[in-house]
């Protein structure tokens, strides 16, 4: 199971990690490189023009 929130983006005004939204499509696909079965679960974040961005990134890698 995957907690799969965005405030680790460099946009977020409180995450701390300055993640770029590239950086969740290399999540992603290390995520998928276990080959496990995966439960993803969206969370928070609070940089809101960056989520859907996370997001595709997140999915095209774990694809």
């Amino acid at each position: 199971m995957i907690a799969l929130g965005y405030d680790a983006h460099k946009d977020d005004p409180i995450g701390v990690l300055k993640l770029e939204a590239s950086d969740f499509g290399t999540i992603g696909r290390q995520v998928k490189a276990f080959g496990l079965p995966t439960l993803v679960v969206q969370e928070g974040g609070y940089a809101i023009d960056a989520i859907g961005d996370c997001l595709d990134a997140f999915l095209g890698g774990f694809k």
